[in-house]
């Protein structure tokens, strides 16, 4: 991989994770706004609008970024989130489709975060996210060591853990459910479009390490960082097997029965 690749790779791995420091910095380095990663074809504005990071999209789009681009699967930035707010900043009604076939991969930055964000080589500091959402300390070894701290902006929003269930990716990723849409059909479409599922294909949420989510009540009391799972169908069970689907409850709430 070139000096090129590499920055263009690190300003899409930037714009995955919401960290507009990064992206400034290396915009300053002459990357190129469009550039799209060789096997999959997604540029940086895709992954933005796919983590749904209202702020990088608008700062992708302010300096030109090309909102009708598209990946190799032949989708648009726009197909890939479901933000309200992002498909009005890209123009499109509400009733675009919302693509959620898989990922072709899974990026490291994703599956394997850097964690407590370690830099040994003060040149390098700017791989790592530095701004309001994390502080600098020094390790014991002389090391700086950058640790995520809550922000102030961050309390609009519940931060959860989600995966597969059943899968050979065991890792989680990290969504955030904004606490306006704390119900459990906010809950279920969020980790449908982050883990790329169709929702026909979910059986159930499961809060780890063994309560189902059933209705709003059960959404509300998450707290950060819990860890769930979507549990998905299984067309080949037996017919004795208890199936969860879902259907409309009392009171406005929905409920898996």
């Amino acid at each position: 991989m070139s000096l090129g690749d590499d920055i263009a790779e690190r300003f899409r791995e930037a714009a995955c994770v919401g960290d507009l420091t990064l992206l400034t910095k290396l915009e300053l380095q002459g990357v190129d706004l469009n550039s799209k990663n060789s096997m999959n074809g997604w540029t940086a504005l895709h992954w933005a609008c796919k983590r749904n990071h209202v702020a990088v999209v608008k700062y992708l789009l302010d300096r030109g970024a090309d909102r009708n681009i598209k990946n190799k699967d032949g989708h648009t930035p726009a197909q890939l989130t479901s933000n309200e707010e992002i498909r009005n900043l890209l123009g499109v009604s509400s009733e675009c489709e919302v693509k959620t076939t898989p990922l072709p991969i899974l990026p490291n930055y994703l599956a394997s975060p850097a964690f407590p964000y370690i830099s040994n080589d003060r040149d390098n500091q700017s791989h790592f996210p530095v701004n309001s959402m994390y502080y600098k300390a020094s390790g014991g070894d002389g090391r700086s060591v950058y640790t995520p701290t809550v922000s102030s902006s961050m309390s609009d929003e519940l931060v959860l853990k989600a995966r597969l269930a059943n899968s050979d990716e065991k890792d989680f990723i990290e969504i955030e459910l904004p606490r306006t849409q704390l119900h459990f059909a906010g809950l279920f479409s969020l980790m449908c479009a982050e883990l790329g599922v169709d929702k026909s294909l979910v059986a159930k949420i499961r809060k780890l390490p063994d309560t189902i989510i059933r209705k709003d009540k059960d959404v509300k009391r998450l707290t950060d960082f819990q860890e769930l799972e979507l549990v998905l169908t299984n067309k080949a069970a037996s017919a004795a097997s208890r199936t969860y689907c879902l259907a409309p409850a009392r009171n406005n709430e929905t409920i898996l029965y």
